[in-house]
């Protein structure tokens, strides 16, 4: 689906200048309108809230005329909580792809609630785009770890539309059944699977035009995945966001743990996009 609209949320810090920036570019290189949007928490004054909404058109304009190379943006500044009412601002416009930047981390309470950026991904119906690295210019190398999911598929289809000129690595970490529970293991069953592994993946990526080579890796996905970044050096990391019914995360235990401590710029797609 072509990006037609983008919203770039904010909270008018440097980490959010970072997300504003490639927004921007990214509107400018996709043809794509762009809107600047930011969340007043009305839990205090409201003359105080009255002086925030004021402060943050400013810096929005300011920071669209700065980072934006002469684009000309919407900006919208919304008053309520910040979480509920940003979801409300992403969900509530015909935008097709939300850039964010790095949360905040606060050890203590991170391990305790969801930070805003996986509420966000967690209740959007749009793929998010997740800046944490400093932005230099277009992506370079697009590394996808995929499980043959709607998601995933969708994930590389919408990361070749932001990074078309980017080079693309596509792998599928796998295990066969109970190996870690025993040293040796089957090595009948272990062809068997990776078999059977590898057609999954012909049927998969026939869904995409064109059809992705997909390398299988043998090994759990959070060693297999720190090999390729080693390896790879990619600047966008896509992937799916599978949610699962016991998830407290509400996006899958993988997905959360990247969106925490994103090794590099991170997008995420889920499974309800288009």
């Amino acid at each position: 689906m072509p990006i037609k609209s983008i919203l770039i949320a904010s909270d008018l810090s440097e980490r959010s200048d970072r997300a504003i920036k490639r927004g921007l570019m990214l509107a400018r290189s996709l043809g794509a309108e762009a809107t600047l949007g930011c969340i007043v928490d009305d839990d205090m004054p409201e003359d105080m809230v009255s002086e925030r909404v004021e402060r943050s058109e400013a810096h929005l304009e300011a920071s669209m005329k700065e980072l934006g190379g002469g684009l000309s943006c919407q900006v919208a500044v919304r008053v309520g909580e910040p979480v509920s009412r940003l979801v409300s601002l992403v969900n509530g416009k015909h935008h097709d792809l939300v850039v964010v930047g790095r949360h905040r981390t606060r050890e203590m309470f991170d391990g305790l609630r969801r930070t805003t950026v996986e509420s966000v991904v967690s209740q959007s119906l749009k793929p998010v785009l997740l800046v944490a690295g400093p932005v230099h210019g277009p992506y370079e190398r697009v590394l996808a770890p995929v499980a043959f999911s709607m998601a995933c598929r969708s994930a590389v289809a919408l990361a070749r539309e932001v990074a078309p000129g980017a080079g693309e690595r596509v792998f599928h970490a796998w295990m066969a059944p109970f190996e870690g529970l025993s040293r040796g293991g089957d090595d009948g069953l272990k062809k068997a699977v990776e078999r059977e592994i590898r057609e999954q993946a012909r049927t998969w990526a026939a869904g995409l035009d064109p059809a992705p080579e997909v390398k299988l890796r043998h090994g759990g996905v959070t060693p297999r995945l720190e090999a390729e970044l080693r390896a790879f050096v990619p600047d966008l990391l896509a992937v799916g966001a599978n949610t699962r019914a016991l998830s407290f995360t509400g996006v899958g235990a993988f997905t959360s743990e990247l969106i925490r401590h994103p090794p590099t710029d991170l997008l995420i797609s889920r499974a309800t996009t288009p």
